[in-house]
C-alpha cells in the first residue's frame, strides 16, 4: 500500500517531448488507452483510475485495507484485459478461495467498472488493523482466478482459469496469457490512497499491460525486441503509476521513448453498476415459490441489495408471481 504525499517523479529524458493531446492534458484519471512501440513488435494498454471510477467503489464498500488494495488491483486488471477485446461485452475477473476473502469480483463493460469482495465470517475483524499489502494467496487461500468474457444473450461465455499461485494478481494474469493464450504478457499494477495538499485522500490505481506481437516473415524473430521492452517496462515504479501529476502519455514516454511509444485515443471509465429492478425481478421469478415467500419482509415487499453498488430494492410480491 502506498499512502503518498509530495510525490516525486523521475526526470524526463533530455529530449523534446512531442505535442501532448488535449485529452491527456484534461483527463489524466479514469481512462484507459492503447499504445504501441514503433520500434518494437509490442502493443499495450495503460489505465488510470481515480476519483470517478475507483474511489467511489472502495469508499462505498469500506473494506479492510488489504482487501481494498486487492479489489483495486482486480478492477484495474479487468479494465486492462477488457480493453483488449475487439467485441463489445463484459470482462469479469473473479477469484475464489477458502481464505479470509472467499470471493473477489471485478467487472468491466462499456466503460463502466464495478466490483465487490465477500469476506469469511470474522475476517473483517481479523484484517481490520492490517495496513500492508497481502498476496492473493494470503487473502484468498488456495484457489483460482477466472477470467470470463460475456458477450451477452445468444453467445456462450468464454472462460480461462488460472491458479492463485503468483504473489500478485498481475503475475496470475501473466501466467494465464502465457499458458492459455500463448501470448507473452507483462503486467504492472499499483493501488494506493494518494494524499495531496489540495484534496482529501483519494484511492487511485494505475496499470500497464504489455504484449509481444508474434513474429512472422516480415518481422522475423521478436524475442530480442520483447526482451528489451520488458527490461524498460520493469523500471516503472508504483509512485509513477499513481502520480496524479503524471499523465499517461508522459509516463509512456518516460518508459519507452527509445522505442517510439505512441498512445492511442483514451476511453473514459467510471463507477457504474448494471443492476436494475427489471433484471432483479426477472431473476427472482426463477426462484421456487417457497423461497420467494420466505423473502417477504413484514412490510409486504421482497427486499434485496446489490452486492456491487449496495443499492436497495423493494419488490412487490405480485411482480414475481406471488
Amino acid at each position: 500500500m502506498l499512502r503518498m504525499s509530495g510525490m516525486t517523479q523521475r526526470r524526463l529524458p533530455n529530449e523534446r517531448i512531442g505535442p501532448i493531446s488535449r485529452a491527456s492534458m484534461t483527463a489524466t484519471d479514469d481512462i484507459i488507452a492503447p499504445f504501441s512501440l514503433e520500434n518494437s513488435p509490442v502493443r499495450g494498454r495503460i489505465v488510470r483510475l481515480g476519483a470517478g471510477a475507483l474511489d467511489p467503489i472502495l469508499r462505498r464498500h469500506d473494506y479492510p485495507w488489504p482487501v481494498a488494495l486487492l479489489l483495486g488491483e482486480a478492477l484495474a486488471l479487468a479494465a486492462l484485459v477488457g480493453s483488449l477485446l475487439k467485441a463489445d461485452g463484459r470482462m469479469v475477473v473473479q477469484a475464489q478461495g477458502e481464505g479470509p476473502v472467499t470471493l473477489l469480483v471485478a467487472e468491466h463493460g462499456a466503460g463502466g467498472l464495478r466490483g465487490y469482495a465477500r469476506l469469511a465470517e470474522g475476517a473483517a475483524e481479523q484484517l481490520a488493523n492490517m495496513t500492508g499489502r497481502m498476496s492473493p494467496s494470503a487473502l484468498l487461500g488456495a484457489g483460482h482466478m477466472v477470467l470470463t468474457l460475456d458477450l451477452g444473450p445468444g453467445f456462450q461465455p468464454y472462460q480461462g482459469i488460472v491458479a492463485l499461485e503468483g504473489e500478485t494478481l498481475a503475475q496470475c494474469a501473466e501466467t494465464f496469457f502465457r499458458v492459455s493464450e500463448q501470448t507473452d504478457t507483462a503486467i504492472s499494477l499499483a493501488v494506493g490512497e494518494v494524499v495531496t495538499r489540495d484534496a482529501p485522500p483519494t484511492w487511485r490505481a494505475g496499470g500497464v499491460l504489455l504484449q509481444r506481437v508474434a513474429g512472422d516473415a516480415a518481422r522475423g524473430d521478436t524475442e530480442e525486441d520483447w526482451s528489451r521492452a520488458t527490461i524498460l517496462f520493469a523500471s516503472v515504479r508504483d509512485e509513477e503509476l499513481l502520480d496524479p501529476a503524471l499523465s499517461c502519455d508522459r509516463l509512456l514516454y518516460m518508459l519507452f521513448h527509445e522505442e517510439g511509444a505512441r498512445m492511442g485515443e483514451a476511453v473514459a471509465l467510471d463507477d457504474r453498476c448494471s443492476c436494475n429492478e427489471e433484471r432483479l425481478t426477472s431473476l427472482m421469478k426463477q426462484f421456487p415459490r417457497d423461497q420467494l415467500e420466505d423473502l417477504v419482509e413484514p412490510d409486504g415487499a421482497l427486499h434485496a441489495r446489490c452486492q456491487f453498488c449496495s443499492r436497495e430494492y423493494a419488490i412487490a410480491p405480485e411482480a414475481v408471481g406471488l
